[in-house]
């Protein structure tokens, strides 16, 4: 094969992937992601704070408001491909004072203080 025939199959191949939202090695992910699913059967099940960090990890936010404590985790997906789409999210957990979880949710956003994803992947 030549050179034009392997750039234009590993093209083909990446969008492919995409295409079945597969994700290609040129995408730049950064935080953490927690499924929706995950979200809900913490939430349902009152999970405790060792319970939430045993199955996803220290959030990398904490913070205190209105007498709860809020744990934030972010995450940020910027795909290699045109038309593919991004993903800038975070999964929210809310606690009493007591360490009784109070709501689990997602919010759209979530860069915080470091700005925009897409300069941060450009090292601006």
């Amino acid at each position: 094969m030549n050179k034009t025939t392997l750039t234009a199959a590993a093209a083909l191949s990446l969008i492919l992937l995409a295409g079945c939202g597969g994700r290609t090695p040129l995408d730049y992910e950064t935080g953490t992601y927690i499924a929706p699913e995950t979200v809900q059967q913490l939430k349902s099940s009152s999970a405790s704070q060792d319970e939430v960090v045993k199955q996803i990890g220290y959030p990398n936010a904490k913070s205190e408001l209105s007498g709860k404590e809020i744990w934030k985790y972010d995450y940020s997906l910027i795909t290699a491909l045109p038309g593919a789409p991004n993903k800038n999210e975070s999964t929210v957990f809310e606690w009493s004072k007591a360490g009784k979880l109070l709501d689990a949710y997602k919010t759209n956003g979530g860069a915080g203080s470091n700005g925009n994803p897409l300069l941060k992947a450009a090292g601006m």
